[in-house]
C-alpha cells in the first residue's frame, strides 16, 4: 500500500483554506489544488509499504508518540516553495510547540531503523493546498500569496497521529486512515 503518517486537522481549518483557494483561482496560472477534505499536515511519507511491514510501522508510530501530550498548532499565513522563484508548492504555514518536529524526528529515526529512506530535507511545518502544473507560468500568483500572508485559518488541537493509506486514480487521490495513535 502506498502511505504516509499525517495529522488531521479540524473541519474549520480546511473549509477557510478551501476558501483562499477560491480566491486564489482568480491568477490565471494552472494549480491544482487540494481538496480541502485531503488537507493534512505530512509528518513522513512513506510510498509503498508492504503489507507485512504495516505492524512494523504501526509501533514505530506508537513509540515516537508515546511521551509526546496533545498539543494546540495554528493555521496561518501563504507562502510558496521554492521561496523565490517560480512557485511548486502552494502551503500554508503552521506553528507549534515544536511537537510536530519532534513527532518528525522520531519518526525518521524510528522508520529508518525499518528502511525507510529518511528525508534528506530539514522538517518544515507547513500545509500543502495547491501545486503547480507548470511552475513557470505560476508568477501570478507571487501577488495573491503576499495579499494573504498574514491570514488566519485559525487553531485545533492535535491528539493522535494518523497512518494513512493513499489510493491514486485519475479523479484523483483517496486517503483511508489505517491507524489512529493517541498523544
Amino acid at each position: 500500500m502506498r502511505a504516509f503518517i499525517a495529522v488531521e486537522l479540524s473541519a474549520e481549518i480546511r473549509q477557510r483554506l478551501g476558501e483562499v483557494q477560491e480566491r486564489l483561482r482568480r491568477a490565471p496560472c494552472g494549480v491544482k489544488w487540494v481538496k480541502p477534505e485531503l488537507m493534512h499536515i505530512t509528518l513522513k511519507f512513506l510510498g509503498e509499504t508492504a503489507e507485512s511491514a504495516v505492524q512494523d510501522v504501526e509501533d514505530a508510530i506508537a513509540l515516537a508518540a508515546e511521551g509526546i501530550a496533545p498539543f494546540d498548532l495554528a493555521v496561518a499565513g501563504l507562502g510558496s516553495f521554492p521561496e523565490h522563484g517560480a512557485p511548486r508548492v502552494i502551503w500554508a504555514g503552521v506553528r507549534d510547540d515544536g511537537s510536530l518536529a519532534q513527532l518528525n524526528a522520531r519518526l525518521e529515526e524510528g522508520l529508518a531503523a525499518l528502511g525507510f529512506e529518511p528525508e534528506r530535507r530539514p522538517f518544515s511545518a507547513h500545509l500543502t493546498i495547491g501545486r503547480a502544473k507548470d511552475p513557470r507560468g505560476a508568477g501570478p500568483l507571487r501577488g495573491p500569496l503576499a495579499r494573504e500572508a498574514a491570514t488566519r485559518f485559525g487553531s485545533c488541537r492535535v491528539e493522535e497521529v494518523v497512518l494513512m493509506r493513499s489510493d491514486l486514480s485519475p479523479a484523483g487521490p483517496t486517503y483511508t486512515p489505517v491507524r489512529h495513535h493517541r498523544l
